[in-house]
């Protein structure tokens, strides 16, 4: 075989191989795509907002995963003529009168929110038409965690449940 023979065989199994991948990447044969985000790693967005002027939140059952970052937005939709101040507390299981009570005595200065170990997460008050965020992680344990408004008197009427599962 002659060089020039060599040559031509050569240039057209390259020709050849050029054109099948030309061909695969036509097709789709190769997938690029962006780096895919865990959902654990996704912080969980909650809109909470109270009844206008009631004394209830406007959603009551709210959910998690566990050990998930949780991004609580919570408005006070009460009436500017009102003057009702609301926050949003989540606390332990079984701890939502104990921590509503300690709220009272820790006084408006601490925004009627005590210092206890039992509160997971908690807003300062938001005045009438106010927003007030908090971000905090889902407790690891599974389980239903109470959230109240600790302003004196709002608690046994203004609560709800965040429920880890």
């Amino acid at each position: 075989m002659t060089f020039f023979k060599k040559e031509i065989r050569f240039s057209l199994a390259l020709s050849s191989l050029s054109a099948l991948a030309l061909a695969t990447l036509a097709v789709g044969g190769i997938t690029l795509s962006a780096p895919q985000v865990q959902a654990a790693d996704a912080v969980k967005q909650i809109k909470l907002g109270t009844k206008g002027d009631t004394l209830a939140f406007d959603q009551v059952k709210l959910t998690a995963k566990p050990k998930q970052k949780v991004k609580v937005t919570f408005k006070n939709n009460a009436g500017k003529s009102s003057g009702m101040q609301h926050n949003f507390v989540l606390v332990k299981p079984g701890t939502d009168a104990e921590v509503a009570n300690a709220g009272i005595a820790a006084g408006a200065e601490k925004n009627w929110t005590p210092a206890s170990p039992n509160i997971i997460a908690a807003t300062k008050l938001a005045n009438p038409g106010e927003s007030q965020t908090v971000e905090f992680t889902a407790p690891e344990q599974p389980g239903d965690y109470p959230f109240i408004c600790t302003f004196p008197g709002h608690a046994a009427l203004m609560k709800g449940v965040l429920t880890v599962k």
